[in-house]
């Protein structure tokens, strides 16, 4: 197998430059618009209707690039990465491990597509799921702690493969796997006693005062027996506001952005973040500020019980019946 190269860049015409030189494009989708070769692999805008590169990387195309491993890649994150290693055969696989020594087998030998099923629907769907539950999800915690948060750019790409395949081969990388899984519990454990005894509903909107941790997947609550993940309905909690215990910051958050415009409107909680910098008399850009379905007060602001108060009466009025 020759040396993996890999390409980063966020302008469309590099890429495309770059794939009309051999090398190819994984998850490169650029404002809906996909810069695909024949494996097409993409699953954003008009390429929505297909499955997470990562589930078709590993079971379709897997090794398919081992020989001329060139990739260019627009962001990184769980799904686009695992697709590159698993296209440049990287990672354990039970056909590709028949040609190895019998040592290697079992290791290599293992049949990841589960994890990808995982690393796919923490994609497409993750609000509300509990990873540590999934298949081959503590693995998946572990390479999100390590390598997801990186910087955007060649560098962090390799690590985030190499990653991949030190944590699914290496046995001294099961402290790795062991501690994200009893951090990602107790991160949950300590969410639901927030949510518990911290937690205060207001009209529509789920307060939480003195939070502990940033756990906004699990105080969402997902109701599925009453409606679905992009439905207000499908939630318990489709607006939560949180007061930060220490930072004493604001945040607020809806699971996604068919259910905040739902509730508030086309753009969601950014007509809320428009009405509490008028309320205050803040500028647009240093003042509350977001997106659709998250953000906040403002940078190193310190907001009091009463700010709490005065947001949520704010959401509450801007909600739509």
């Amino acid at each position: 197998m020759a040396n993996i190269t890999i390409a980063f860049s966020k302008d469309v015409e590099t890429v495309k430059s770059l794939m009309a030189q051999g090398f190819c494009p994984v998850e490169c989708s650029f404002g809906g618009v996909s810069v695909v070769d024949s494996l097409e692999l993409d699953h954003h805008g008009s390429k929505s209707h297909l499955e997470s590169v990562a589930i078709r990387a590993y079971r379709d195309f897997f090794g398919k690039r081992a020989e001329d491993p060139r990739f260019i890649i627009n962001h990184i994150d769980a799904d686009s990465i695992f697709a590159v290693a698993a296209l440049a055969g990287l990672l354990p696989h039970p056909e590709a491990a028949k040609s190895m020594p019998v040592f290697l087998q079992k290791t290599w030998g293992v049949d990841l597509l589960p994890l990808a099923q995982t690393i796919a629907i923490m994609d497409t769907d993750p609000i509300g799921r509990d990873i540590i539950s999934m298949p081959m999800g503590s693995v998946l915690a572990a390479w999100n702690s390590l390598f997801g948060a990186n910087a955007n750019d060649e560098l962090a790409a390799y690590a985030a493969v190499e990653g991949f395949r030190r944590l699914l081969t290496q046995p001294s990388a099961k402290v790795f796997v062991s501690a994200a899984e009893n951090a990602e519990n107790e991160r949950r454990e300590a969410a639901l006693a927030d949510l518990r005894e911290r937690g205060h509903k207001n009209g529509k909107v789920m307060t939480i005062k003195q939070s502990r941790v940033f756990g906004f997947d699990v105080w969402y609550q997902r109701n599925v027996e009453v409606g679905g993940p992009t439905e207000a309905a499908g939630w318990d909690n489709p607006i939560v506001v949180s007061w930060l215990e220490g930072a004493e910051n604001i945040t607020m958050a809806c699971p996604n952005k068919e259910v905040a415009e739902e509730l508030l409107g086309k753009g969601g909680l950014m007509n809320v973040f428009k009405a509490l910098n008028a309320h205050y008399g803040l500028a647009e850009g240093s003042g509350f500020g977001g997106r659709e379905t998250i953000g906040g007060s403002p940078r190193g602001q310190k907001m009091t019980e009463e700010d709490l108060t005065k947001a949520v009466s704010i959401i509450n009025q801007l909600m739509k019946k």
